[in-house]
């Protein structure tokens, strides 16, 4: 190939190279994430960009930088696109061609420093960084920082009324707000619901029955209190879910109208934030249910891991006052030792000569063991309980003679049965919550515990009949 030819072949690449960097200027300097920016009044907007981490003064010097910064570049390729055609009509009638190709070369070269765009990326870059970052902060808590910069509301009134925010967001976890702790009271109920007692002898069975009655009770009383609460403010559920939606509805890809409408709803959050403020209380109502709560969760694996299994251990351990075995052999051995002993031993051995039904050792051992393992009553002061009572010992005892051994025998079943009963809750009380388990309000033992219970129940009784 002749010297002209590929002096010839390097300006026509030279042309297309300098077309294509043309387009690809002006490709940038239409792109919408640079020419919006024009139109952004920074001054007016720099604490919705100081609250969003963006610098708003680079930004200011980039829209400044830029369009100087193209001109420049496009009056350097005016001239290259002139020293081009001018080079073109020298080979028209060339007469030193390798002189022509070398300042083809030479212009090749001076093309590529020319062509360079790194000052301009610099400067737009800038702005395609902050348009990311607008992008990244279409959040609910970056549009309530937002607006506490841009002193749409009262300072003071932010911590509180968003602390308030969190609480009703339907965002919020279990942990963390008034949705998702409604759910738990209905759960724990339901797990409480699900502990199996049946193993145990029937009268322990009433006794951890009725602990569970009364967890399961204190559940639909916080369950019932959280959706009054949820109720009452449902209006300002319904505003923290449309600034929700507001914001993300939101157009990311212009940055003009993002910048307006980030403004426009950090001012309606700023009126919602502020109204929240006058809700405050919410986060000790609910502080109050979330320490309830933690009773019972505490309560709940306690006796499905400790209390029930170890009441059914102890039920069946030789000596162990929860067998009922140990109580009744007890008391059997009582009924029988000691002068009074002799004379209900003669009592019994007279009866039993006039025909009259009477009762050994070992059948009063078995007697008392029925009675407890099978008794559904507990014995106290309500006078239905103690019918209750009586009735039972009745269909026990009921054939002896009155009134020996009628009346003896029924003093004794009843000891039976309480002095059982009262074996199980000293063990459930008295048990000690194992380290691991301990949280920083959990007492040191299960009857605390219970109480602490008991405590929150007439507590939310309380407030649940006042709501009314």
């Amino acid at each position: 190939m002749s010297a002209i030819e590929q002096a010839k072949g390097i300006l026509d690449a030279l042309r297309v190279e300098l077309k294509q960097e043309k387009e690809a200027i002006l490709a940038l300097l239409r792109e919408p994430r640079v020419a919006d920016w024009q139109g952004i009044d920074l001054k007016h907007h720099r604490p919705l960009f100081d609250s969003l981490g963006i610098d708003s003064l680079a930004i200011g010097q980039a829209l400044e930088d830029y369009p100087a910064q193209a001109r420049e570049l496009g009056k350097r390729l005016a001239a290259l696109g002139n020293e081009i055609g001018n080079q073109w009509a020298d080979l028209m009638d060339c007469r030193d061609p390798d002189a022509a190709l070398a300042r083809a070369q030479e212009l090749a070269g001076r093309c590529r420093l020319a062509n360079s765009r790194e000052g301009l990326h610099v400067s737009l870059d800038r702005l395609f960084d902050a348009h990311h970052q607008l992008r990244q902060h279409l959040d609910l808590s970056s549009i309530i920082n937002v607006a506490r910069n841009m002193g749409l509301g009262k300072k003071e009134l932010f911590p509180e009324g968003m602390s308030t925010l969190l609480l009703l967001s339907p965002e919020a976890g279990a942990d963390e707000g008034l949705n998702g702790l409604r759910r738990e009271p209905g759960e724990l109920e339901t797990r409480f619901q699900r502990l199996d007692v049946t193993r145990l002898p029937r009268l322990a069975e009433e006794i951890v029955f009725a602990h569970i009655e009364a967890a399961m009770a204190l559940c639909r009383e916080i369950g019932h209190y959280l959706d009054t609460v949820a109720e009452r403010l449902l209006g300002e559920m319904e505003a923290i879910v449309a600034l929700e939606r507001g914001i993300a509805a939101l157009k990311p890809e212009n940055p003009a109208r993002l910048v307006a409408g980030i403004a426009q709803q950090a001012g309606l959050a700023a009126n919602l934030i502020s109204a929240l403020y006058h809700k405050r209380q919410l986060k000790d109502t609910l502080a109050t249910a979330v320490e309830a709560l933690e009773a019972l969760k505490a309560l709940y694996l306690l006796l499905a891991t400790r209390i029930i299994p170890g009441l059914q251990q102890e039920a069946t351990a030789a000596d162990s006052l929860v067998n009922p075995a140990t109580i009744a052999g007890r008391l059997t051995r009582s009924f029988f030792l000691g002068p009074q002993g002799i004379i209900r031993s003669f009592k019994l051995m007279l009866g039993s000569l006039t025909g009259k039904t009477g009762i050994n050792e070992v059948e009063l051992q078995l007697l008392l063991e029925e009675a407890i393992r099978h008794c559904k009553v507990l014995s106290g002061a309500a006078r239905g309980e103690s019918k209750a009572m009586q009735d039972y010992i009745d269909s026990l005892v009921g054939q002896y003679q009155k009134p020996f051994p009628y009346h003896e025998l029924n003093r004794l079943t009843r000891r039976a049965i309480i002095a059982y009963g009262a074996a199980v809750e000293k063990f459930i009380h008295e048990y000690e919550v194992p380290p691991e388990m301990h949280s920083h309000r959990q007492a040191a033992r299960v009857g605390v515990l219970l109480d602490t219970v008991a405590r929150y129940r007439a507590v939310f009784q309380k407030a649940n009949a006042e709501a009314m």
